[in-house]
């Protein structure tokens, strides 16, 4: 799938997920909990490949190992989503600092 067509499949599936009522505070700046990062990546999305949603020309397809050194660089300072290849299971991250899981209902 390429770029577009994922950054539009999330965008239409968004509507369809249940997301948890509890924000995560993960941090910006210098104090970006990575572990914390990790271990919810891990966790909700359990699968060895993500879709990375960012925007409409450079949202892709990654290794969950290589997950975290991709998404550091706008890590509380950008919106993006983490969502599995199935699009099932979601991470929304906030650039305020913030992230939230969901699920398609």
């Amino acid at each position: 799938m390429d770029s577009r067509a994922m950054y539009n499949a999330a965008s239409h599936l968004k509507s369809s997920v249940t997301w948890d009522n509890d924000w995560i505070h993960f941090g910006t700046g210098d104090e970006i909990k990575f572990d914390l990062i990790k271990n919810v990546i891990k966790d909700h999305l359990n699968e060895s490949e993500l879709l990375l949603i960012h925007l409409r020309t450079n949202s892709g397809q990654f290794s969950q190992r290589v997950i975290i050194e991709t998404i550091t660089p706008i890590l509380g300072r950008e919106n993006f989503q983490l969502w599995t290849v199935l699009m099932d299971k979601v991470i929304q991250f906030k650039k305020i600092g913030v992230l939230n899981l969901g699920q398609k209902k």
